[in-house]
């Protein structure tokens, strides 16, 4: 009985919302806050570049929305709560992909503006040079010979798909190396 009662007021709030109503977002934000509390933290806790909890957590928040908006309120099947914790969760997991093939990219040498200015001075040139040369070792050196190459191909940006037709291996295994590979950066990051 109770989860008829959450089911029609979770239906009457959302057909409030499609209409602009705030207050009525407002309540199933509150509604569903520790559902995207728990999205956001497990995916900000999973970061491999940098702290991105809030970021993180303007996403879900949107993505929600968007939710809201496209469930099928004739829909027996799947709850609300169900079917918005598929959209962050998804959603999540494309912007941490995004992220981290952005912070592979800069890692590898994609410049912006000023760092490409900076690379007329000779002095910090040779550094750079220098500090992802070092890096680069250390990873060598954490990452078996297949996992580097599989490490390379995921930095410039290749899916996992990609990378498993130019090396000749199911999908898969390369995703199961990426895992491996992630878990290993993050021991060394620590």
């Amino acid at each position: 009985m109770k989860v008829e009662k959450s089911r029609s007021e979770n239906v009457e709030l959302i057909r409030k919302v499609r209409v602009g109503d705030q207050q009525a977002f407002e309540q199933l934000l509150d509604r569903y806050k520790p559902l995207l509390d728990a999205a956001v933290q497990k995916f900000s806790n999973d970061a491999m570049f940098g702290s991105l909890e809030e970021d993180l957590r303007q996403e879900a928040i949107l993505v929600f929305y968007n939710a809201i908006l496209s469930y099928d309120l004739g829909s027996d099947g799947v709850e609300f709560g169900l079917y918005a914790k598929i959209c962050v969760t998804n959603a999540l997991i494309s912007q941490m992909r995004k992220m981290g093939r952005w912070g592979a990219e800069q890692f590898f040498g994609v410049l912006d503006e000023e760092d490409a200015a900076m690379q007329d001075e000779p002095s910090v040139n040779l550094i750079e040079q220098e500090s992802l040369r070092e890096i680069d070792s250390v990873i060598r050196e954490s990452l078996s010979d297949y996992e580097y190459r599989i490490w390379c191909q995921f930095a410039s940006g290749k899916t996992a798909k990609e990378i498993g037709a130019s090396a000749n291996v199911n999908e898969k295994s390369v995703t199961n190396a990426i895992y491996r590979i992630r878990q290993k950066l993050r021991k060394l990051l620590r």
